[in-house]
């Protein structure tokens, strides 16, 4: 099944990438420890398995990516288990084996630890977060740094002042940092939302729920500076005026809700009916000519005219064409449409007339 949110896609895709550098990074390591000259047991188990795991979990991410958050949480589970391992062995071994430094022995892992807490930030809910990025501190850094504390000439060397700084500061920073970063990135995406909820708000009409005036005008305007062949068709409910006095605004409001959702539903993709003002809707026809906008507009006023509203009965509309030209404005084809309107209405209403261009 296709995931539609873009949120989860996101996390596949990182998750996907994730994996294929964690495959990669498993591969090298295996490779270096294998033709090192000193090889020490845990480094031979521990590279060949995560690759395994790793592409084990990547298959599975590609088989069921709706799982990409479960993986990712595993993935993460088993790169801490593959740190705390020779963490933990490779301090026993300093602490017990007299004249057997730390600093000689441990492997590059403390690069791979800001990596790790980086990805628990990042695939965990902050306040989990910062309780798993702190176990994953005291397992693999604690004693690191309780080590190098009771082992100041250790300390003093550049790898063990690398690892004072990666195991402390830089560690504490990375933890402090991406809370912060995520959160100014969820303002962002409520800011986002918000903004995107307003201009729906602002571009469509509440009582008919389709576009209102201002996207009306917008689409006309591009139309008319991408000068392609279009037209208009403006159209006003007729005796609206004693429908609300007679049966009541809510019968009105009804009526007006029907005539929208039908003529709505006769229009095709890139046409656009809005809500003009009061009883008046506008519909911006591109890519049309003459004909085509008079048969559409015949339609609209048949479509109407079938409508059943109680207790009003029967409603009709008056409709006014007209096709847009070289060197129209806004202004000037709406003036044409509007007359068309007025004369359709001059002669008895539910019909349809077309403006000539004057």
């Amino acid at each position: 099944m296709p995931m539609q949110d873009p949120s989860e896609r996101f996390v596949h895709h990182a998750m996907v990438v994730m994996l294929g550098l964690a495959i990669v990074a498993a591969a090298c390591a295996t490779t270096i420890h294998w033709l090192s000259p000193v090889q020490q047991p845990l480094d031979l188990i521990v590279p060949p398995t995560m690759l395994v795991l790793f592409a084990v979990l990547l298959i599975a991410l590609l088989r069921q990516p709706r799982w990409a958050l479960a993986i990712g949480r595993y993935a993460l589970l088993a790169s801490g288990a593959a740190l705390v391992a020779p963490t933990w062995l490779y301090v026993t071994q300093a602490v017990l084996t007299p004249g057997l430094p730390l600093i000689t022995t441990l492997p590059p892992i403390s690069s791979l630890l800001l990596i790790l807490v980086l990805m628990v930030m990042l695939f965990f809910p902050t306040p989990q977060a910062f309780r798993v990025a702190l176990l994953v501190w005291i397992l693999v850094a604690w004693p690191v740094l309780v080590y190098l504390l009771l082992h100041p000439l250790e300390m003093e060397t550049p790898r063990g002042r690398d690892l004072l700084m990666a195991y402390g500061p830089a560690l504490v920073l990375v933890t402090v940092l991406i809370p912060v970063q995520r959160g100014l990135a969820g303002k962002i995406e409520r800011l986002t939302l918000e903004r995107a909820r307003l201009e729906i708000i602002a571009n469509h009409d509440p009582l008919t729920h389709i576009a209102n005036r201002r996207p009306g005008e917008q689409i006309l305007q591009s139309i008319l500076a991408d000068r392609i062949p279009a037209g208009v068709i403006m159209f006003d409910m007729d005796r609206f005026k004693a429908i609300n006095d007679t049966y009541g605004h809510p019968v009105g409001d009804r009526v007006l809700q029907k005539v929208a959702q039908h003529c709505e539903r006769l229009l095709r993709s890139g046409e656009c009916v809005s809500r003009w003002g009061g009883e008046e809707f506008l519909v911006v026809v591109p890519h049309v000519d003459a004909v085509g906008l008079q048969q559409l507009a015949e339609r609209l006023r048949a479509t109407i005219a079938e409508l059943s509203v109680e207790p009003a009965q029967q409603v009709t509309a008056s409709f006014g064409v007209a096709m847009i030209v070289a060197g129209d404005s806004l202004t000037s084809v709406l003036q044409r449409a509007d007359r068309a309107l007025y004369e359709a209405k001059r002669q008895g209403g539910n019909g349809v007339v077309g403006q000539p261009v004057t």
